[in-house]
């Protein structure tokens, strides 16, 4: 729900140049022609939640309990894309591609202490990656204005990490570095467009990317866990706003 409210209200945020084939005032009518094919750039910025889970490595019951923290991270995106309208009447329906690059960065240490009362030095990290998107598009046009939705799939390269110097007993000079792309996911969102020529148009847009869990897998490097095989969790949700 807490999904669909933001689709619904956060609409915000894209400028970006669009060419379509047979772009033009119909006649005798008000209602801009958006059927045709189009291309352009989009600027923006996205702000990503994470929720790690370390219930191997820290985490290995029952001596150690599974530890979850929070990772925020947040950048600036950009890209290109591109896509096709058809019209009926009012309503206006299509296909968009977009390939960009989304510069999310975040980290946070693993909280609170171990049994023994050590505190825990691994943190959890989000490191941004390029980005490829396919979306449907569905629209209402009225003026020279198009209000729409957009949902599809999308694949990103955004690498979630899980790090530990293990500067602390037992390993002492032991690092675990493991690091996993999040992959594909899915995305909704929506947006107004406005036509300020008939070849030109501008469009704000707001849209909510999932990347689901991923498994986080490294090998011990140094000290007695040389060689030896973790895993962690986390996953990845986006936020976005953009001008196109």
């Amino acid at each position: 729900m807490r999904m669909l409210a933001l689709v619904g209200t956060l609409l915000v945020g894209s400028a970006g140049v669009a060419s379509a084939a047979d772009q033009g005032t119909r006649a005798g009518d008000a209602v801009f022609d958006w059927s045709g094919a189009y291309a352009g750039i989009h600027l923006g910025y996205g702000w990503g939640d994470s929720d790690f889970v370390d219930d191997e490595y820290n985490g290995a019951p029952p001596t150690f309990p599974t530890v979850r923290w929070g990772v925020k991270s947040d950048g600036v995106l950009g890209g290109i894309h591109a896509g096709y309208n058809w019209q009926y009447d009012r309503v206006v329906f299509g296909f968009e591609g977009e390939l960009g690059y989304l510069d999310l960065k975040g980290k946070r240490l693993q909280p609170g202490t171990d049994p023994f009362n050590v505190p825990y030095d691994a943190h959890g990290a989000v490191a941004g990656g390029w980005y490829a998107g396919v979306s449907a598009r569905l629209g209402y046009a009225f003026g020279r204005a198009l209000l729409y939705a957009k949902g599809g799939a999308v694949y990103s390269g955004t690498e979630l990490r899980f790090v530990d110097a293990c500067t602390t007993a037992p390993c002492f000079i032991g690092t675990i570095d493991a690091r996993e792309e999040v992959k594909w996911g899915y995305q909704v969102g929506g947006g107004i467009e406005h036509a300020v020529a008939d070849n030109w148009t501008i469009r704000a847009e707001y849209a909510y990317l999932d990347f689901g869990r991923a498994t986080i897998t490294g090998r011990g490097a140094g000290g007695p866990f040389e060689g030896v095989i973790y895993s962690t969790h986390a996953d990845l949700t986006v936020h976005t706003v953009r001008i196109a």
